[in-house]
């Protein structure tokens, strides 16, 4: 049963054998079709020629004789040392040329003259072995011509001669190559490589980051606008000008990136004025990528950003020019180096609890630099009220951490911060704004028995809603402006209305006790409530703790939805713009008038904003509104709108200060 199995294994592997050989054959003769033409040579007059040559010329026969037994040898050694290649026609006769037949080489089939009652196959004829050919005479050549052509059969075996086992290997090692060789080509012909993927496979990448950086230089240049008709002869005329009254829209940043994000955050770079920071919440779109994003902008380069981050809240180093700040939504701090890539080259720990060692739990919502270049601190706060302070060298652990709380509230003690600001004269004060919508000054160092954390002696009742930014007047000239203003501040909240502060400079003696005490909040109903009154959880009026209620100079009434942010300008003391939900954005001037807004306009889509920002350079006449939809809308005003008039500014900002007051 073995032996016949083995028999039956053995015939098996022929017939595959025969079907592999049968299909390169037609695949060979296929191919040698495409490439190559038939090519026909007269038979008659050929050989009528020859003979006639040979008969006149004796001399010429054994030369010929020579000639063609040396072409023999030659051809026989040249086709023993190199493998054969594939003819274009084969003929049984050397002188009766008879018509062409493409036979394609096979490494596993043989010519030999077999029985003619053997079957015969004569579709592919394969090409006689060098060995067999021989070279006749003209006698021998007019004999053979009169003689009837022998018929040539083929076996279907595979067949196997010892005389012909070196010429066999070598054919059928050149045909494998040949067939290694057509299949590579199959390969790569069947998944052809585009030029994209060309140029990943063979260009570095410090040739990919060469030609990113090369072709934005490019695209900052195309985007320069220039008016090539302009006609120096004439006088320019005022048609089609904007008017010195108004804001002129410049251009609109956005990307498919940026679909269906809102804008939670500006910042201007101060080294490079032309950068600006914009960060985006996460996209609503289930199959993208739902993590927040940071783009940074170019002025010049209007189509893409220059690069992009993963953040939610930026800041820009007002120290470095390639160093950004990013706050998450799982409390994480991010430091990004735009020299590094798109990756952050530093990150604070990933805590699950707020502590002292650990750093923030709860999304991060404000973030600011102090110090100097030498020395620089981020102060970071989130909504669940830590306060921490880090060094810009290391993030692995905050330098400082305060967890503030509310004494006054008679539920939680704890404080939901959603903005903050340093005080610009002072570093160790700042601001900070809730959710409630009170404003509480805290400070993050002991100092003069009073401890660090949330002053509750003097609380800055304003807001009915919760506070959406607040930010501390700039004082651009420092020390040398006629006129301190830094004890000024902004806010901006969700009760449609922007408030003008002044911060007290020491704490404010305590109010004798009576019985008109109730919960310091700008809401009647909040502030009188027996569910908010500490009276009803604390025993009466003996326990209650002390506070002053510290009201705005100034608020701004004229907005019709939630105001979102609000900034001042960095070289005008009294010039500040706010933006709000119903998609206005409006430019105040306290030397004007307190009441209305200087200036006012609406982005071309009427989508809500959410920031706006001015630009750090000198003079600031541009400013940047951030959508809803994602889109960042650059403005400009006139220039002599925005720089402020020597001293008399500050003078007649003082003067109306006093009359607030």
């Amino acid at each position: 049963m073995s032996s016949r199995r083995a028999e039956i294994e053995a015939k098996r592997a022929k017939l595959a054998e025969l079907r592999r050989a049968r299909e390169e054959r037609a695949k060979r003769a296929q191919l040698i079709d495409d490439q190559q033409a038939p090519v026909t040579r007269p038979k008659e007059d050929l050989d009528a020629l020859v003979s006639s040559i040979l008969d006149q010329h004796p001399d010429l026969s054994s030369t010929t004789d020579s000639i063609n037994s040396s072409n023999v040898e030659s051809q026989a050694k040249h086709e023993t040392e190199s493998p054969p290649e594939i003819p274009e026609s084969v003929s049984v006769s050397s002188q009766s040329i008879q018509p062409p037949n493409v036979i394609p080489i096979t490494p596993h089939s043989d010519l030999y003259h077999a029985n003619p009652i053997e079957e015969s196959n004569t579709h592919n004829a394969p090409r006689a072995s060098p060995l067999h050919d021989t070279t006749d005479t003209p006698k021998s050549q007019s004999e053979r011509a009169s003689a009837p052509t022998p018929k040539i059969l083929y076996s279907k075996e595979v067949q196997t001669s010892p005389i012909h086992d070196q010429d066999h290997t070598e054919r059928a090692s050149s045909s494998h190559g040949s067939e290694d060789g057509s299949s590579h080509l199959n390969t790569r012909a069947s998944s052809p490589t585009t030029h994209t993927e060309l140029i990943q496979q063979n260009l570095g990448h410090d040739f990919t980051d060469f030609l990113l950086a090369k072709s934005a230089v490019i695209e900052r240049v195309l985007d320069e606008e220039y008016d090539v008709m302009t006609d120096y002869r004439h006088m320019p005329t005022d048609a089609g000008e904007p008017t010195s009254d108004s804001l002129r829209h410049l251009h609109t940043y956005f990307d498919v990136s940026m679909d269906t994000r809102s804008v939670t955050d500006m910042d201007w770079s101060t080294i490079h004025p032309e950068l600006l920071a914009v960060g985006y919440n996460r996209s609503r779109k289930p199959a993208s990528n739902y993590d927040g994003m940071v783009a940074v902008w170019n002025w010049h380069l209007r189509q893409r950003p220059e690069f992009t981050f993963q953040a939610a809240v930026l800041l820009a180093s007002p120290f470095h020019p390639t160093l950004f700040f990013g706050g998450t939504f799982s409390g994480q701090i991010l430091l990004w180096d735009t020299r590094q890539g798109a990756l952050p080259v530093q990150r604070t720990p990933l805590s699950f609890s707020s502590g002292a060692n650990t750093g923030h739990c709860a999304p991060v919502y404000s973030m600011r630099t102090v110090g100097t270049s030498q020395a620089p601190q981020l102060v970071s706060a989130s909504i669940d009220g830590l306060v921490c302070t880090w060094t810009m060298d290391m993030l692995a652990k905050p330098q400082e951490s305060i967890m503030l709380s509310n004494a006054l509230h008679p539920r939680s003690a704890e404080v939901g911060v959603t903005t903050l600001d340093v005080c610009t004269h002072d570093p160790t004060q700042f601001m900070l704004g809730t959710e409630e919508g009170n404003v509480y000054a805290a400070a993050r160092y002991d100092r003069a028995g009073v401890a660090a954390g949330l002053d509750t002696a003097a609380v800055y009742v304003g807001h009915a809603a919760a506070v959406t930014h607040l930010e501390y007047h700039p004082n651009p000239r420092g020390r040398n402006a006629p006129v301190d203003f830094s004890q000024l501040f902004l806010s901006s909240s969700m009760d449609w209305s922007t408030a003008l502060w002044r911060a007290l400079d020491k704490r404010p003696t305590a109010p004798s006790n009576t019985t008109a005490y109730h919960y310091p909040h700008a809401n009647p109903r909040i502030a009188t409530s027996t569910r908010t009154n500490p009276l009803a959880f604390r025993g009466g009026i003996k326990n209650q703790a002390s506070w002053t209620a510290v009201h705005p100079l100034c608020r701004f009434e004229n907005q019709i939805d939630y105001v979102m942010d609000v900034r001042w300008h960095p070289q005008h003391p009294a010039v500040f713009a706010h933006v709000d939900v119903a998609g206005r954005l409006a430019l105040s001037n306290l030397n004007t008038s307190c009441e209305r807004p200087w200036l006012t306009a609406t982005t071309p889509q009427g989508r809500g904003l959410n920031r706006v920002a001015w630009e750090r350079g000198d003079p600031a006449t541009k400013l940047a509104v951030g959508a809803m939809d994602g889109r960042v809308h650059l403005y400009e005003v006139a220039k002599h709108l925005v720089v402020p008039r020597g001293d008399a500014e500050w003078t007649q900002m003082q003067e109306v200060l006093e009359a607030l007051a």
